[in-house]
């Protein structure tokens, strides 16, 4: 315990500790980060989802760089948004569990922003910024709790803002969170369009579900398209770099809250037409922790020692850099008492679980729809086929490795696989060296947060 408060102390600043540097770029680029909540990185077109409709997120793509690894540092939002803002692991943030909010001293880039000069604003969804310390840090911060009004209040955001000052926005929708069938929707989509993911039984409950979820997820490529006319009117989107990516995985069975493809995986795209090559692709590995340090050195701001990432200015100047062989991301409290933590390369994703004895459900929210009543009735009668049981079976393995390059859903443990032990024991010494270089240690389970008494945890078989 000793241990982990003295690596805390050493990443946490009080005050803003970055400077600028001796050469500061004179005309500094607008910054605008465009986060969805709980879009799967499949349901883009960009990403070659045949059905949902994104053509603002695909035209940026066109017209930027898109990246094929980029895996967040949870599965959860407030703890993996807390991540992107410190550009520190959520073990390191003290705002590990869903909720948890990050303390004051915390340094978040959009401080060090401001500081050189930006005028910063979080527009939408505040999860774990929201403390009255760190919410009076932004020049403007606007939260909300109806997605349907989140394109308006992002321009009205924009054009609200001093147009002698670069602006920094953090802009958060809240699409595609439950519940759905709020508000209205450009374009809706039928049951039978959607496609289910093998790990996701077919059922007309189910295709219901994530018809719905589609019509988020369009809501949400809409809004941004509106941002985009915006800064075209402005004369602003050539001097603007733009990203879009999500704070954690769809919400259904087998992602949200998992360290594993679907849980991690973001869509990750950079425009910016006078820094990444148009209509590109990087295979290159990056983390949510990687996006602080980048667009502090874009920005012209030296970096702090207390960052954890690693910047990806070199890939964003050519897509065939490589600057991280490991990503890393911890699974903590979401409703569940949950440790786990994940090893991701570009070839494999390693889990380990300190909590093998309990099962790993679906999100609390999910638990409330017909398609998961559906699939727990089915388990419950032994009817559930196997690839659609891992939400509800205990015990389980302490350990997952899976094969990403050609089980891209996680779904076949290789473990146990003779082939594959030298591969393990690595990958359990990449994990061991990275959790004591920033201080996570496993504290005993009887000290981690407790099961949220609303939702019942399946018991397994």
């Amino acid at each position: 315990m000793k241990k982990k408060l003295l690596y805390t102390t050493l990443l946490l600043n009080v005050g803003c500790p970055y400077k600028l540097r001796a050469e500061v770029v004179p005309d500094k680029p607008n910054i605008l980060i465009f986060i969805a909540d709980d879009l799967g990185w499949e349901e883009v077109g960009a990403y070659g989802h045949p059905v949902v409709k994104t053509p603002n997120i695909d035209w940026l793509a066109r017209n930027g760089l898109r990246f094929d690894n980029f895996f967040l540092t949870a599965s959860s939002s407030s703890p993996s948004r807390s991540s992107i803002l410190t550009g520190m692991y959520p073990s390191s943030t003290r705002a590990q569990n869903l909720h948890d909010k990050l303390p004051p001293q915390a340094v978040l880039f959009s401080d060090c922003l401001r500081e050189s000069g930006y005028y910063t604003m979080l527009v939408g969804k505040n999860h774990g910024t929201n403390s009255p310390e760190i919410e009076k840090r932004f020049s403007y911060l606007k939260s909300v709790g109806k997605p349907w009004k989140m394109g308006e209040l992002w321009k009205e955001a924009l054009r609200q803002r001093p147009q002698d000052k670069p602006f920094f926005m953090f802009a958060a929708s809240l699409d595609p969170h439950r519940p759905y069938k709020q508000g209205t929707y450009e374009k809706t989509y039928e049951p039978s369009e959607v496609v289910i993911p093998p790990y996701l039984p077919d059922s007309p409950e189910m295709r219901e579900d994530m018809a719905d979820y589609y019509d988020e997820v369009t809501r949400f490529d809409t809004h941004i398209g509106e941002v985009l006319e915006v800064l075209r009117e402005e004369k602003e989107l050539d001097n603007t770099i733009i990203i879009v990516m999500t704070d954690n995985g769809r919400p259904f069975a087998q992602c949200k809250t998992r360290v594993n493809v679907q849980g991690v995986k973001s869509p990750f795209i950079v425009f910016h037409p006078n820094l990444v090559q148009k209509g590109s692709a990087t295979k290159s590995l990056a983390s949510a922790v990687d996006i602080a340090p980048t667009l502090l050195e874009i920005a012209g701001v030296r970096l702090s020692p207390g960052l954890q990432g690693i910047s990806l200015l070199p890939i964003l100047k050519n897509k065939d850099i490589e600057v991280r062989k490991y990503a890393f991301a911890e699974h903590n409290w979401h409703a569940f008492k949950a440790y786990e933590r994940a090893v991701i390369t570009k070839d494999l994703l390693y889990i380990k679980n300190w909590l093998p004895h309990l099962s790993n459900p679906v999100v609390g929210d999910a638990m409330r729809t017909s398609a998961y009543a559906l699939m727990l009735e089915d388990f419950e009668k032994g009817k559930l086929a196997e690839v659609y049981q891992d939400c509800f079976i205990a015990p389980r393995s302490g350990e997952e490795l899976y094969e990403i390059k050609k089980d891209i859903h996680c779904l076949k443990n290789v473990a146990g696989k003779k082939n594959m032990q030298e591969d393990l024991s690595r990958l359990r010494l990449i994990l061991e060296i990275w959790q004591e270089s920033v201080g996570d240690i496993f504290p005993g389970e009887e000290l981690l947060k407790r099961d949220d008494g609303r939702f019942s945890r399946p018991l397994g078989k």
